[in-house]
């Protein structure tokens, strides 16, 4: 599809999310955000080192992660940058870790919305796939917004986007937890059953246990920890509905969970890809022991 195509079939179904629409027309989403450069959408640098510093102005925000499985969504201010080989935001609730390699290409994005600006920030990777949103609110610093992206424009403002293949030697989320060594016993965890990551949602929810949960993709990951309170199944999705944090989880791509000895709780999609990471501090082990193993 050309750019105008992309903008003609948008304009026919303006409500569907980004990512949806990107799928069901075959594109990458990189390639929606780049059909919009000049008219909703700015071509920005990718580095995290130049973007991240350059938030803190904004102050509160909606921090978005995500894979195919589970999205985690978290208000807060981005600020204590830390840069390096993998950098970090340690400024509760706001806890990432980055892969920079897989910040390849990022827009500013400004649409108009029926509450007024719609304004974020979209990093994806080489291929075009998401690796990490910020996404504006009512209480953040309007003012900041045009500045910052002025000092993060690029000279190419193209609206054509041509997906490239990725850097396989870097996954910050696969190299968190791999499956196989799960599966030959190289590593001493125990396989739960079907549900397990639900029934503790659900407990802990019930019983105030803190929690704490990482969503990522090869290029971002995102931490959570704390109670929660609102827990929901929608569909397919269990979700946690918390002022200043959600968690979306689609419940019927996890085929295997492992429980570690340090608590940790892994969900695999049937890939082998890893989904969800769930964990606890006081009170999780004893929810985790009333979970019964897996009967093959």
């Amino acid at each position: 599809m050309t750019p105008e195509q992309i903008r003609t079939a948008r304009a026919k179904k303006p409500r569907i999310y980004a990512r949806d629409f990107a799928e069901a027309h075959g594109l990458c989403e990189a390639a929606l955000c780049a059909a919009f450069v000049g008219i909703s959408a700015t071509r920005i640098t990718a580095d995290p080192d130049r973007i991240m510093p350059g938030l803190a102005a904004l102050g509160q925000v909606m921090a978005l992660t995500r894979n195919d499985s589970c999205v985690l969504e978290k208000v807060g201010c981005y600020d204590s940058y830390q840069p390096g080989k993998i950098p970090r935001i340690v400024n509760p609730p706001i806890d990432l870790e980055m892969a920079p390699a897989h910040w390849q290409h990022a827009f500013a994005c400004d649409e108009a919305g029926p509450k007024g600006p719609k304004r974020s920030i979209q990093i994806f990777d080489a291929a075009g796939a998401a690796v990490h949103k910020i996404h504006l609110r009512e209480e953040t610093k309007a003012e900041a917004w045009a500045p910052l992206v002025a000092s993060l424009r690029l000279a190419d403002q193209a609206q054509t986007f041509d997906p490239a293949s990725t850097d396989p030697g870097v996954d910050l989320w696969a190299d968190l937890s791999p499956v196989a060594p799960l599966h030959d016993g190289r590593l001493p965890a125990r396989r739960l059953t079907k549900g397990a990551i639900e029934r503790l949602m659900l407990r802990a929810a019930e019983t105030a246990v803190p929690v704490r949960f990482a969503v990522g993709n090869p290029g971002c990951i995102e931490h959570h920890s704390g109670v929660i309170v609102r827990v929901l199944e929608a569909g397919p999705w269990i979700n946690v509905l918390d002022p200043g944090l959600e968690l979306h989880l689609r419940m019927d791509h996890m085929a295997e969970i492992w429980a570690h000895p340090d608590g940790a709780v892994d969900a695999f999609g049937d890939r082998g890809q890893l989904i969800v990471r769930m964990s606890g501090t006081e009170g999780w082990a004893d929810l985790l022991a009333a979970e019964g193993d897996f009967q093959p």
